[in-house]
């Protein structure tokens, strides 16, 4: 399927619910007000959301969602990550679900800060200014939908373009084509889409200023998406443009897509991975401009490799935009050392067989951590080389409750999507009032052809009043993974591989009250050779640490200590579920919902 047929789609008329319906009375219309949204301290301040006209059975009584945080496609998804804050408004609100009133009001008072880290990632309002978005929960309808915008001091507008960088737009058809059916095209990462259509930061260099050979990286990342055509993601990433030293030269890049089929079943799948995407020739030499070196890209044509990674959008030998660079340098080189000792700089490989490094980072399910992280008397404790981090902390919790760091064991790497690592550690979760102390350690991921699993040993201890025995399971499957949309992020000697889609693998997991499917959180893998040097992936958590609202705005594990009746959910009938999650799924609950309802 190639851009001319997609490009001879007729777009049908989108005609939302809201249009054509008779006006809705001033006292049913549902308003929005964030008070301040202006003139926000950067480092952190309180603002207040409040709603009217929110009638309690209106959306099938399923309530409202309310997020901060950037612009990102998902933020009406259920599940969505990396938001600053995450939260549900609803009548007979539970747990921390904000309380909608019976005259359709409520009311939500929320730190927010400039900038943030949520799932491995960093968001900051100078780049990617926030707001606050207000949306009917869990349906398509865009009735009670409203975006508030934040303006933080000194925050909200791109900083300066550096001098230095790739200024290079892939192709200028490509982008009409996403703008003119109303598709989208981000920059994140360091990328920006000024001053030319794309600029991606300067990076390391081994160009020879003598010899006119050598490599120059960038950063950055732009993602296309345009659903109407079934395009849901297509990003190219931390392009490279290599010089041959005769005036042409190869751009390469991380590329990865997931085209046609629905949005969660794709047809076509590409892993982000790095592939030669561009031949270029180069109008003149490289000539210097101050301590920079500039190159212009007169012509760049996609390669064979680089039309696969387009899915076939276009064929080998189209013609791409044209582009310019700017990276430090000198023309002419240094002399070369006067020492008889030859010098041969060896470069750091993560190569099959060099595996001796690494880290994973998981937080098993946020909502599960602002679970046991709220309960009075309550610990989760790292052991055994793991550490709780200060990543994507649920906010408000009196211990941390960000996700954890677990050391590489052992390990095999073969490619970036075929790889076995065994990570060390155990995190121990304690709810003393629940009579009950569940560990989970030494997890392992073992990944083929872009999918995989993750298992790890699961105990679960118990206390006298327990209505189970104690569990030991030890490598029980956890999760299946995906790698499908994952980032996939090489360095020197290293390999980062985040945002993997991470899915239960039994509902009878955690007594129904997480389905098979439900997602868990997303973790992020880097593996190292011995020569290399790991990437830092947060801090020891801990209070005044940063992090966002839970994915799911919905709480898994609805228990309120004093309030069993009005819930519905006894204990008996939560802490089965974690004897069922230590027991991989190999227990039957033969105490159903229907069953627990019965304490009512």
């Amino acid at each position: 399927m190639n851009l001319r047929r997609w490009a001879a789609v007729t777009l049908a008329t989108a005609v939302l619910g809201s249009l054509g319906a008779p006006p809705a009375s001033a006292a049913t219309t549902p308003a929005v007000t964030v008070t301040p949204a202006t003139g926000l301290d950067p480092a952190g301040t309180s603002i207040t959301v409040k709603g009217t006209g929110f009638a309690p059975d209106a959306n099938d009584g399923k309530g409202f969602g309310v997020r901060v945080g950037p612009a990102k496609d998902d933020v009406r998804t259920r599940t969505a990550t990396g938001f600053q804050v995450s939260k549900l408004v609803k009548r007979d609100a539970v747990g921390v679900q904000i309380p909608l009133n019976a005259d359709g009001s409520w009311e939500l008072t929320v730190p927010v800060k400039a900038e943030y880290t949520s799932a491995g990632t960093t968001y900051n309002a100078a780049t990617q200014p926030f707001s606050v978005y207000v949306f009917g929960w869990d349906t398509p309808d865009l009735t009670w939908d409203s975006t508030t915008a934040l303006k933080f001091t000194g925050a909200g507008n791109p900083p300066p373009a550096s001098t230095t960088g790739l200024d290079w737009g892939l192709k200028q058809t490509w982008r009409s084509y996403v703008e003119r059916f109303g598709g989208t095209a981000t920059a994140d990462r360091g990328a920006a889409a000024t001053p030319s259509p794309y600029r991606w930061p300067a990076g390391t260099s081994t160009w020879d200023g003598k010899t006119g050979k050598g490599s120059v990286a960038f950063g950055g990342r732009v993602t296309f998406t345009l659903e109407p055509h079934l395009i849901w993601n297509f990003e190219l990433s931390n392009p490279k443009v290599t010089f041959a030293g005769d005036g042409t030269g190869k751009l390469s890049a991380t590329v990865g897509y997931s085209f046609y089929g629905t949005k969660t079943a794709p047809e076509q799948v590409r892993t982000p991975s790095e592939v030669d995407f561009a031949s270029l020739k180069f109008k003149g030499a490289p000539r210097q401009d101050g301590d920079n070196v500039v190159a212009d890209i007169e012509t760049a044509t996609l390669t064979e490799a680089g039309a696969a990674a387009f899915a076939g959008f276009y064929p080998a030998a189209t013609d791409l935009d044209p582009g310019k660079l700017v990276f430090p340098g000198e023309i002419g080189g240094t002399e070369p050392p006067t020492s008889t000792t030859p010098t041969t700089p060896s470069a750091c490989v993560l190569s099959p067989g060099a595996l001796t490094q690494g880290n994973l980072v998981w937080g098993f399910k946020k909502s599960f951590r602002g679970y046991v992280g709220g309960g009075t008397g309550n610990t989760i404790t790292a052991s055994g080389g793991a550490e709780v981090t200060n990543l994507d902390e649920v906010a408000g919790k009196p211990i941390p409750t960000g996700a954890y760091r677990f050391p590489l064991g052992s390990g095999q790497y073969t490619a970036a999507g075929e790889f076995t690592a065994q990570f060390g550690g155990q995190v121990a979760f304690s709810y003393p009032a629940h009579f009950f102390t569940l560990v989970l350690a030494n997890p392992k991921l073992t990944i083929a052809q872009g999918k995989g699993t993750l298992s790890a040993d699961v105990e679960l201890k118990t206390t006298a009043g327990a209505p189970s025995p104690p569990v030991s399971k030890p490598g029980v499957a956890l999760a299946n993974l995906d790698l499908a949309t994952a980032t996939t992020t090489p360095g020197a000697g290293t390999l980062t591989v985040s945002a993997i889609k991470a899915a239960l693998t039994s509902s009878d997991a955690f007594a129904g009250f997480y389905q098979a499917g439900d997602a868990l959180d997303e973790p992020t893998v880097t593996l190292a050779a011995s020569c290399a040097t790991l990437p830092p992936a947060g801090n020891p958590g801990g209070p005044g640490a940063s992090g966002g609202a839970g994915p799911d705005l919905v709480p898994d594990v609805a228990f309120r200590p004093g309030d069993l009746a009005s819930t519905g959910v006894s204990l008996t009938g939560v802490y089965w579920g974690l004897a069922l999650l230590a027991a991989g799924g190999s227990l039957l609950l033969w105490t159903r919902r229907r069953a627990i309802r019965s304490t009512r």
